[in-house]
């Protein structure tokens, strides 16, 4: 037990020990980044090290719309809370200032080219945000009703009308989208764009018409939820 005793003593002091030279390490702080160069860090300072933090700060947190757009992902298997997280950092890209032409995210040379590719960039983020919208509807939408769901009527009504609302919300932002696709084809050059280029042609030649098929999507929402009011009716 005697032993014991004096082995705990010596852990103790040990600790002790160690805590002591920390806080005389903290003290006095070495400076990590130039601790092998004493005799040549007063005379040599980093460039960055003049940088305000101001701006160390834009390099974490996004300001400009296409720090926003940077941090947009899509996986292979998304689910419903990674749909709405990629909608608020879009929307929040909308209400954000572009970055300075020279730091865009394609070659900028000319002031018309920066036109188009703000407008281009316009009409891309809104046709991510509609589609995301679509994507979280079709979760909710019940596409066939088999005469077994009847007993879940109540249920696949509310998902419905979550979907419907989802499409509706949809539809505004591909209204945007084709609006800024038609202000960006004024503009007679290409972009280094590549597929928002594409997007944009789709779009103002007629081919690519997210209203129609929006449209078609509560059409049939609305059909089904009738179809639920009619069974209901029936089984009074």
């Amino acid at each position: 037990m005697h032993t014991i005793h004096i082995t705990r003593k010596i852990a103790l002091c040990a600790v002790l020990s160690f805590a002591l030279l920390l806080m005389t390490d903290s003290a006095h702080p070495e400076d990590y980044q130039y601790q092998y160069f004493n005799d040549e860090k007063d005379r040599y300072v980093p460039f960055s090290d003049y940088i305000p933090k101001s701006r160390l700060h834009f390099k974490t947190v996004p300001h400009h719309l296409e720090d926003y757009y940077l941090l947009y992902g899509m996986k292979q298997y998304y689910n419903e809370n990674s749909l709405r997280k990629n909608i608020e950092r879009m929307k929040s890209a909308l209400g954000s200032k572009f970055r300075h032409p020279s730091e865009a995210l394609i070659k900028i040379e000319s002031d018309d080219e920066y036109s188009k590719y703000r407008n281009l960039m316009f009409m891309h983020i809104n046709m991510l945000i509609m589609r995301d919208h679509m994507k979280i509807a079709a979760r909710y939408d019940k596409r066939r009703i088999y005469f077994y769901n009847l007993d879940f009527a109540k249920e696949i009504a509310e998902s419905l009308d979550i979907a419907e609302a989802f499409y509706l919300q949809a539809l505004p932002y591909w209204e945007e989208a084709r609006r800024y696709a038609g202000r960006a084809s004024e503009f007679r050059l290409t972009t280094d764009l590549g597929f928002i280029e594409s997007e944009r042609y789709s779009i103002v030649r007629g081919e690519l018409d997210y209203a129609r098929i929006i449209n078609g999507h509560l059409a049939r929402v609305r059909e089904r939820k009738r179809e639920l009011e009619r069974a209901g009716l029936e089984n009074r």
